[in-house]
């Protein structure tokens, strides 16, 4: 697991599936959003200035 330890110190981007979208937060931003997948997740998390980051994707919850 040597990969693990690059991504220690990137932000967090976390994204929730909300019935037929995604929401989404990331450093300097609450949840927000009703993204159609996690690429247009990440194309906004870029946009906002974010280079660099370890995804948390939940797609269902137990």
């Amino acid at each position: 697991m040597s990969g693990d330890s690059d991504q220690a110190d990137k932000p967090v981007l976390q994204a929730r599936l909300n019935g037929g979208t995604l929401r989404a937060k990331w450093p300097g931003k609450r949840w927000h959003g009703r993204y159609a997948d996690i690429y247009e997740v990440c194309d906004a998390a870029h946009a906002d200035g974010l280079a660099s980051f370890v995804i948390d994707y939940v797609d269902k919850e137990d």
